[in-house]
């Protein structure tokens, strides 16, 4: 198949669709015509210039397809199917390399998953040597009811008539989805171009859907009321009631071809797609189940009539999860929503595989439950872990071994690095998901080893190392003393590392606070102080209270070129001052690995222990975000 193709007589190039009759073959065949391309059908020539085949879901009938064209094929694209995914709910969205690794025991997928990954596999075999050849793995398709799946029409029917959209509780899985339209440009993007020859492409909008957002846009297209009712998991399926996408959601949650997004591509408006949607299956209602809607809501008025179970009174217990997989979420902007969902079902994901053995929540995941980050939606919450690894695959890594994550990407292996591959920069458990799941994968170089001599003290590795980087060398270039506000766990770390550099280190706060290793003074007291000449004026000043009654005389103390240090902008910083904003994590894997380091010699003669905990349960995680005083709480996972 590797000779020429002829053109046609018209002298226009060929091109042959392959698949049934739906939108994407309307619009793929008036855009390869517009583009200059003859249409074909299967079977008219033995030679084509392009081939789309939409129409092979098995092996069989795969070599049925390439037995049609016994002459040359110059480009052979292939519809495949975000299938070949794992239906597992992912850290991050699934990359084309997910497909090949090795957790996906065959007798732990789907069938429809080894079908997929089998249909890949034979066309990369026949194709070996023999024509050039693209995959596409396209995600959900906004409105293709071929498969009798279509959310938005899922949704209409429920809220045009008024009534109450009921959902199982726990977590429901994220998507993304597209238009034929979008997967018709991909087509084109990648036609005849020789880049993506023997290419695997994943083809997808980047916004993240959920069940919840998508009926959201379905009510603002229609102008109609919303509400929604929870059921248990157990009642849900014992009234034996499925969401429209199944279990297949997760697998649609794929991060699009960065190669497809290079050479120009670029997918519809979200909502836009979504509103449009909606409103054509309104002005266009069909037949639904009314009998499962009503099978829905008996069960939602069931479970709201059956009062909780209560020792010695009620006749049935509450059931109890089967598996002790765990995750913490948070919604941006929505204090009230972290929550502590147990999952019903295991996990699976990609080695090297991690078990949360603590987590904390630092000053980053309070800014993200105030909605101060512009991120929207849920997240996995957590940056600042200690882990262990459980299943380290085929890396150089053993099992056992302890670790804390570098929560920033892109990392230095950007280019190989799942989690970084797009580029991005975003921190775990803010702009994405992070170690909140009990149970999670991540990539040996966002992995920094801990000795297990330090332990839980390993911790501290995530503050320690964000302020190497803003305020080591600040240290070192003068012997002032230093002020630094607020009774945090920072606060005390900064107090180290100024001793490391000899400097002298004033706790300040808005009062006066007794505390065996880091007295605290009242911060308007000491500017008096400094102003009748009783005591040196500071050069740095670190502040960590993000408070007005603090910040304003923190920086009127602070001596003429002093330098001011915070999380972020206080109100109330005089004119003049030159403030520095602090990052919020570790920004690279060498300063994780040092701060590490640094630990383990400050071991030797400082008490790492009395500033870790308390130790919290699990399911108060509420209280890891509560002050202790010099110290960091933590969450300590199930044991």
């Amino acid at each position: 198949m590797r000779s020429k193709v002829n053109k046609s007589r018209s002298g226009k190039r060929r091109a042959c669709y392959i698949g049934h009759p739906d939108p994407l073959r309307e619009l793929l065949e008036q855009a390869l015509t517009t583009a200059g391309y003859e249409m074909v059908a299967p079977g008219a020539a033995p030679s084509c210039h392009l081939v789309i085949d939409n129409g092979s879901r098995s092996v069989s009938r795969l070599r049925a397809t390439l037995s049609v064209f016994s002459g040359a094929v110059e480009h052979y694209i292939l519809i495949s199917s975000h299938q070949v995914y794992p239906t597992s709910a992912p850290l991050r969205p699934w990359q084309e390399s997910d497909v090949t690794l090795n957790h996906d025991l065959a007798s732990a997928m789907a069938p429809a998953t080894l079908a997929a990954r089998a249909l890949e596999r034979e066309l990369r075999l026949l194709a070996k040597d023999r024509f050039p050849y693209t995959i596409l793995r396209p995600a959900l398709i906004e409105g293709d009811e071929t498969e009798g799946v279509d959310v938005t029409r899922w949704f209409v029917d429920r809220i045009v008539d008024g009534g109450v959209v009921v959902l199982p509780e726990g977590d429901l899985p994220n998507y993304r989805h597209l238009s034929a339209a979008d997967l018709s440009r991909a087509i084109l993007t990648v036609a005849g171009y020789p880049d993506c020859f023997g290419q695997t492409l994943n083809v997808a909008n980047q916004a993240t859907l959920s069940y919840w957002g998508h009926a959201a846009m379905v009510r603002d297209a229609l102008g109609a009321t919303l509400r929604f009712g929870y059921l248990p998991q157990w009642r849900w399926r014992a009234a034996n009631l499925q969401l429209p996408l199944g279990e297949r959601a997760s697998s649609s949650l794929i991060e699009p071809s960065h190669l497809l997004l290079q050479l120009g591509w670029q997918a519809d408006d979200p909502l836009e797609l979504v509103h449009k949607r909606a409103r054509e299956c309104a002005a266009s209602r069909r037949p639904y189940d009314q009998h499962l809607v009503a099978r829905e809501r008996r069960a939602l008025a069931e479970a709201e009539a059956e009062s909780l179970y209560h020792p010695g009174r009620s006749h049935q217990p509450l059931p109890q999860h089967a598996t002790r997989q765990w995750v913490l979420r948070g919604w941006a902007g929505q204090p009230a929503g972290l929550s502590l969902e147990r999952l019903p079902q295991v996990q699976n994901f990609p080695p090297p595989v991690v078990k949360v053995q603590a987590l904390t929540l630092l000053p980053a995941e309070e800014r993200f439950l105030r909605g101060e980050y512009p991120q929207q939606g849920h997240r996995a919450f957590g940056h600042n872990a200690l882990l262990e690894v459980v299943n380290p695959g085929p890396h150089p890594i053993e099992a056992g071994t302890l670790a804390v994550p570098m929560s920033l990407t892109p990392c230095a292996e950007a280019t190989t690095c799942p989690f970084c591959r797009g580029g991005m920069r975003a921190v775990l458990g803010i702009g994405t998901d992070g170690y909140g799941w009990g149970i999670c994968s991540t990539p040996l170089s966002h992995l920094a080893i801990v000795p297990p001599s330090l332990g839980k003290m390993a911790l501290l590795a995530d503050p320690l190392g964000s302020l190497i980087t803003g305020l080591e060398q600040r240290l070192r270039q003068s012997q002032a003393p230093v002020w630094i506000a607020g009774r945090t766990v920072e606060a005390a770390l900064v107090a180290w590392l100024a001793q490391d550099a000899g400097r002298p280190v004033v706790h300040v706060d808005r009062r006066a606070a007794d505390h065996p290793e880091f007295p605290v003074q009242a911060v308007a007291s000491l500017l008096t102080r400094c102003r009748e000449g009783q005591m040196p004026a500071p050069t740095l000043a670190v502040d960590f209270t993000g408070c007005a009654d603090v910040s304003w005389p923190l920086g009127q103390a602070l001596a003429e070129g002093g330098d001011l240090y915070v999380r972020r902008r206080p109100p109330g910083i005089p004119h003049g001052i030159h403030w520095h904003e602090l990052s919020a994590v570790t920004p690279n894997l060498a300063t994780l690995q040092e701060a590490v380091t640094r630990l383990q010699r400050w071991q030797s003669f400082r008490n790492l222990q009395q500033r870790l905990g308390p130790a919290i349960p699990l399911d108060l995680y509420w209280d890891a975000l509560l002050p202790s005083p010099f110290a960091l709480p933590y969450l300590e996972a199930d044991r």
